[in-house]
Parts: C-alpha cells; sequence; structure tokens
C-alpha cells in the first residue's frame, strides 16, 4: 500500500504497514507495523501488530472502516 495514504481500506493492509491506532491508556493515536497474522473475514479485518515498545498484539477493525496508513513495506 502507497505510504501516507489517510483513509486506507481495510481490505488493502498488507504486512509491513504502519498504521495509526488509539490504544486503551495511550493519550492520541500511536504507530502500529502490521507484522504478521492478517485475516479477513466477512465482518473483520484482524492483524497481528507491533508498537514502538516492540510489543505484538492481535487488533480487530469492523469491515468497512477507513485506518490511517502512516507508510507502507
Amino acid at each position: 500500500m502507497a505510504g501516507g495514504d489517510r483513509g486506507a481500506r481495510l481490505n488493502d493492509f498488507e504486512i509491513g504497514d504502519v498504521v495509526l491506532l488509539h490504544l486503551p491508556g495511550e493519550d492520541g493515536t500511536v504507530e502500529a507495523k502490521l507484522v504478521r497474522d492478517i485475516e479477513r473475514t466477512p465482518t473483520i479485518v484482524r492483524a497481528r501488530v507491533r508498537v514502538a515498545e516492540g510489543e505484538d498484539f492481535l487488533h480487530e477493525w469492523a469491515l468497512g472502516g477507513l485506518v490511517t496508513v502512516v507508510r507502507g513495506p
């Protein structure tokens, strides 16, 4: 996916994309890199992401939503 895209469609995610996320306990947004396990179902997109601190976790987005992509792989 081209870097700097705003409002990128979830179906276009690729491993290596860096997206902005709102995380519980964090002020504002954080950058998270899609590192593996992108799963697409009829209702959600689920991916393993890594935040700057190096912590990996599973994140889900409702299908049809838009996400800010900071840069691509």
